[in-house]
Formats: C-alpha cells, sequence, structure tokens
C-alpha cells in the first residue's frame, strides 16, 4: 500500500505537468550535496544544497520550499540557477509532506519552524572547520522560495519575532500563514490564473492580509498550479527570470 501512494502521489504530480526534471548536478558549474539534518525524532529533514564549485567572496542563502508530494530534485533547474547566480540554495524535503510519504497536509502548521531550522542549521555551516561552506556565506542575508504548501510556509517564516537577516521571500502559488509580523520585509506573489488547486483568490488573501508595505503580486495569465515552473513550459524563462530578479535586488550578492 506505501508503494502504491508514492506511485499515486508520481502520477499526480505528472498529470499536473510538473514531473521530475534532471538533477543539478549535471550541471558543471554547480555543486549538489545532501545534509543529514533532523528537528526531533519524526521530523528528519534531508537537505539539498546547490552552490558553485568554486566560491570565493560570500554568498546569501536561500532557503526553496517544496509543495505537498513534492521533492527537492524536482526544483533543481531554478536552484541550480540561483546557484548560479551566486547564491547558496538550500532546499529541505519536509518529513510529512514530501514525495516518498504518505501525505498529511494538516502538518503544513508546522514547516515554517522545519525551514527556520534549516535556515539556522546551513548558516551555521559558516564557522564549520572543513566544510566547503565555510567562511563562504553571508549569513545576514536569506531569502526564501516556496511553490504551492511551501508557498505557505515560506510566508509562515515572516512572523513575529522573525531574524532581521530574513530579508525578502516568494510565495509561488501559496496561501497566507497563521500570521504576518516582525521587521518589514518585500514579498513577491506568483500565482495563475487558472489554478484549480489552490486558487487565485487564495494567494490574493495572503497578500491583502501581508502586513509588509515593500510587497508585490504577479497574475500569470492562463497559467495552472506549477506547469510555469518546469524549464519546457513556455512561461518557465519570464518566470524564473523574475524571481531571479527580485532576489538580486533584495538578497544582493555583494562583491562577486
Amino acid at each position: 500500500m506505501r508503494r502504491l501512494g508514492v506511485v499515486l502521489v508520481l502520477l499526480a504530480l505528472l498529470l499536473d505537468g510538473f514531473g521530475p526534471v534532471p538533477p543539478a548536478s549535471a550541471q558543471e558549474a554547480v555543486v549538489t550535496r545532501v545534509l543529514t539534518l533532523t528537528r526531533g525524532a519524526d521530523r528528519p529533514l534531508p537537505t539539498t544544497l546547490w552552490y558553485r564549485g568554486h566560491l570565493t567572496g560570500r554568498h546569501p542563502i536561500i532557503l526553496f520550499s517544496h509543495g505537498l508530494g513534492g521533492l527537492p530534485r524536482q526544483f533543481a533547474p531554478l536552484a541550480a540557477g540561483w546557484a548560479e547566480a551566486g547564491y547558496v540554495v538550500a532546499a529541505p524535503a519536509y518529513p510529512h509532506t514530501n514525495g516518498l510519504v504518505r501525505v498529511d497536509r494538516r502538518d503544513i502548521a508546522h514547516q515554517h519552524l522545519d525551514a527556520a531550522y534549516v535556515i539556522e542549521a546551513v548558516r551555521a555551516l559558516n564557522g564549520t572547520a572543513g566544510d566547503p561552506l565555510a567562511g563562504h556565506l553571508d549569513v545576514n542575508r536569506v531569502g526564501a522560495v516556496g511553490f504551492s504548501a511551501g508557498g505557505t510556509t515560506t510566508l509562515g517564516l515572516f512572523g513575529p519575532g522573525h531574524p532581521a537577516y530574513l530579508r525578502a521571500g516568494v510565495a509561488i502559488s501559496g496561501r497566507r500563514p497563521a500570521v504576518f509580523g516582525g521587521p518589514p520585509a518585500p514579498l513577491l506573489f506568483l500565482h495563475g490564473d487558472r489554478d484549480r488547486v489552490v486558487p487565485l483568490r487564495a494567494g490574493r488573501e495572503a497578500f491583502r492580509l501581508a502586513s509588509f508595505p515593500a510587497k508585490q503580486f504577479v497574475t500569470l495569465r492562463g497559467a495552472r498550479h506549477g506547469e510555469f515552473l518546469r524549464p519546457g513550459d513556455p512561461r518557465y524563462a519570464r518566470t524564473s527570470a523574475r524571481i531571479l530578479t527580485f532576489l538580486q535586488a533584495n538578497v544582493p550578492v555583494a562583491g562577486l
């Protein structure tokens, strides 16, 4: 039954036009590795990293969050593009919503705590002797991007008391979190107007409730739920460029 559940999740992703894509390691300029992280016995958080193979200077961190039934490797082209632009990208597989487990959508409410934990673990690598990232992380510049349930998780990071180093967030096809608050940070919302999984009105409601003044909402005309994040889609180049431009403006890579 577990195997059948995994097959059904993957089939649903394929039918939605968002199937697996080649890993970032196929791109010579980008290194990938997996951190074995856990936040408690029942919350394993294997986290895929993407970064330049030859690091100089200090690089901001981008935390990426997948959606229900998703996996970090499905977003490898996006992550590799950000890494090539000078970011260190960290993408956890959330314990109860990734594509290899029985998905429990109720756990979305807890994932922003997982995301915050992963960010701190990656920031700590800057001072870890012998790690390839030691001395090369700009720990005071962190951005967050997420798709679908991961978009909700991303917005959940921007609650009361969030750290000032969290500079900007991008919510793609997401819903509102429990609450917004803390230091103002620019937020970008992207949402397809033909999305039947997370309706456009849900994204607009999240945008309306965001209390930060520097926010923008982009409606993707004719788009459904995430196919525009796949390189084969004609909207991919423009969408990925828009996200990268936003990150470069608000979480800049300095001195590179």
